[in-house]
C-alpha cells in the first residue's frame, strides 16, 4: 500500500483503522566498481513495499539521500549532513503524525544514517510521548547476517558488501546486465570513523570496505531478501 499511489480520501479512509506508516530510508552513494549508486535506497525501498504488502500498512516514498560524507571523493554521491538529515527527519514524522499516524516503522539501508535518525529519534520525544518510533537496519538483522555468514563469510565486508550487491542484483536484473562480474581480492586496512572523503578513497581506493562483491548472486539475494521481508513484516505486526 504505497502512499503515493493513494488519494487524501483513501488515506483518511486508512487513518480510521490504522495508525502505522513504513517509511524506507537510504542514500544515494559509491558501492564499489560493482554497485549500484542506488543501492541503499533501492533496498530499503522494496523491502519496505513488500512489508506493506504483506501487513496491508501504508508505505511511505523513500527519502533517497543520506548522512554520506565520507564517500564524497567518489563521483555520483549525493550526501546531507547530519544535522540536515535529523531536521528532514523530524520534518516528516510531523507531518505524517499530523495527519494521525502514531507508529512509525523506518526501514534503513545505509549506515550512515543511523545516527541521525537516533537523534531525530530523541528530538522528537522530547515534545510527544504517544508515538512509537522503531528503525530496523536491513543488513543487521541476525537472521539476514546468519544467511550471509554461511554463504559469504568473511568475504561479505562491510560496504559494498556481497549482502547488499547480490539483493539489488535480484532487484534490478537489468541494470547488472552491463556490469561486469569481477572478484576482488579483500584488504583490511587500519581505519577509524568518521572518515574525511579523502581519507575514505585513500584507505578504500575503489570504494569497497574488505568485501569481495564478486560472490554475490541474485539467486541470493532472492534469498535475502525473503528474510528481510519475513522478518519485519513481524516486527511491523507487533507494532
Amino acid at each position: 500500500m504505497e502512499l503515493s499511489l493513494q488519494t487524501w480520501p483513501k488515506v483518511e479512509d486508512y487513518l480510521k483503522t490504522k495508525n502505522t506508516i513504513i517509511i524506507p530510508i537510504g542514500s544515494t552513494e559509491q558501492h564499489g566498481p560493482t554497485g549500484l549508486i542506488g543501492t541503499d535506497y533501492i533496498t530499503a525501498q522494496k523491502i519496505a513495499i513488500e512489508v506493506g504488502e504483506k501487513t496491508n500498512t501504508m508505505v511511505a516514498p523513500p527519502l533517497c539521500f543520506g548522512m554520506a560524507f565520507h564517500h564524497m571523493d567518489f563521483p555520483g554521491t549525493i550526501t546531507l549532513k547530519p544535522s540536515t538529515m535529523m531536521l528532514v527527519l523530524l520534518d516528516m514524522i510531523e507531518s505524517c503524525y499530523t495527519h494521525g499516524f502514531k507508529k512509525f516503522m523506518f526501514i534503513n539501508g545505509h549506515g550512515g544514517n543511523i545516527n541521525p535518525t537516533a537523534t531525530a529519534f530523541c528530538e522528537w520525544k522530547t515534545k510527544d510521548t504517544d508515538t512509537t518510533l522503531q528503525l530496523e537496519n536491513w543488513w543487521r538483522l541476525p537472521e539476514v547476517q546468519a544467511y550471509e555468514k554461511i554463504h559469504f563469510g568473511d568475504e561479505n565486508g562491510f560496504h559494498a558488501t556481497c549482502g547488499e550487491v547480490a539483493l539489488t542484483m535480484h532487484l534490478e536484473k537489468e541494470a547488472f546486465k552491463t556490469i561486469p562480474k569481477t572478484q576482488f581480492k579483500i584488504e583490511r586496512p587500519k581505519y577509524s570513523m568518521p572518515m574525511a572523503p579523502k581519507e575514505f578513497r585513500k584507505t578504500f581506493f575503489d570504494g569497497r570496505m574488505a568485501s569481495n562483491p564478486g560472490l554475490a548472486t541474485s539467486e541470493h539475494g532472492a534469498k535475502l531478501f525473503e528474510i528481510a521481508v519475513d522478518t519485519i513484516s513481524k516486527k511491523v505486526s507487533e507494532l
